[in-house]
């Protein structure tokens, strides 16, 4: 992709304005957002409901997720007034993975079919892709930056260098609902069979050497 994104003119705002900023310069029709509706999700949420109203919301259901986040979802989507477009992996493609218990024996595979090739198939329509990831998360996400191109897209960042305390904070701030798994000892929530409780992201893939899902690699 031949159209610069400057690191430089962004890392001084706040996520916030460097949202603003991203809105007032492209063309939002080519802008896609994702979100998990995981732990810290309504961070970014809430940020976007106020600096674009309406802005579709991509959330990826791969059928594995806990009720109590299709749950978060709904409240989320009243309380903030969002748009949710919920995008799936093809039925036969995900039966595959359910009848044969994929999550057990290929963990890749499980993600790549029910999350991975469904935004795969979702991004080329765009040319800038809005994410929440956090630094703090992960080793994996630490030099994450707030622009990050890739070969056929542009990742933004928004809220990568905001700490824990930055984040409970504003949940505060803006009376935000965690996550109803959160209490319960889950900081990381993703699907059922791969998640268990933990600080971070230690109860995701928890048996696994694997750390992420492969859709932010």
């Amino acid at each position: 992709m031949e159209r610069l994104f400057d690191n430089n003119h962004y890392t001084s705002l706040t996520p916030r304005e460097r949202l603003e900023k991203l809105f007032s310069e492209h063309d939002e029709a080519k802008i896609l957002v994702t979100s998990s509706f995981g732990s810290t999700s309504v961070v970014l949420l809430h940020m976007l409901s106020q600096v674009k109203p309406g802005h579709p919301i991509h959330f990826v259901n791969t059928g594995f997720l806990f009720q109590e986040t299709l749950d978060y979802k709904k409240q989320l989507i009243e309380k903030l007034g969002l748009k949710v477009i919920n995008v799936k992996a093809r039925e036969n493609r995900h039966r595959f993975t359910r009848e044969n218990q994929s999550w057990r024996f290929n963990h890749d595979l499980c993600c790549f079919i029910n999350k991975v090739e469904p935004v795969n198939e979702l991004r080329a329509s765009y040319d800038v892709w809005i994410s929440g990831l956090l630094a703090f998360q992960n080793a994996n996400r630490s030099k994450t930056r707030i622009f990050e191109p890739k070969k056929d897209i542009v990742k933004f960042h928004p809220i990568i260098d905001m700490t824990a305390a930055e984040v409970s904070l504003y949940m505060t701030i803006y009376e935000l609902p965690s996550h109803p798994l959160v209490a319960e000892g889950y900081e990381s929530i993703g699907c059922t069979h791969c998640t268990r409780k933990g600080k971070g992201r230690e109860g995701r893939w928890f048996d696994k050497t694997k750390t992420e899902c492969g859709l932010h690699a």
